[in-house]
């Protein structure tokens, strides 16, 4: 087995959604900035626009889906520093996470 990694792209809106395939299927991600909270959530929806997944927060060096069943992913999302510093950017400048995170789909692929 061979990791593969597909990048993310993260936006500097408040709330905005793309499709993407993942796996062989398309997907529909949707990030939103909860004030209240100061964090980013996330939502994954099928080609169908069923939602298997809605509102998960958005955070570091965490391998989110890991927990979930979601459709055909067998991979997780992980949300990485662009930095080396010690710095929880996601913490000084919640809104502003494009700015100083990737984000990746990470799953296994057969030899």
């Amino acid at each position: 087995m061979a990791l593969k990694y597909v990048s993310l792209p993260l936006y500097e809106e408040q709330d905005y959604s793309y499709a993407i395939a993942l796996e062989g299927d398309s997907y529909r991600l949707r990030f939103t900035y909860n004030s209240v909270m100061q964090l980013y959530t996330f939502s994954i929806a099928n080609a169908d626009q069923a939602v298997l997944i809605s509102g998960v927060g958005l955070v570091p060096n965490y391998p989110m889906l890991a927990d979930y069943i979601v459709g055909n992913l067998t991979g997780v999302l992980l949300l990485s520093p662009k930095s080396d510093k010690d710095i929880e950017f996601y913490k000084l400048y919640p809104d502003k996470i494009h700015l100083y995170y990737e984000l990746s789909y990470i799953y296994d692929v057969p030899d």
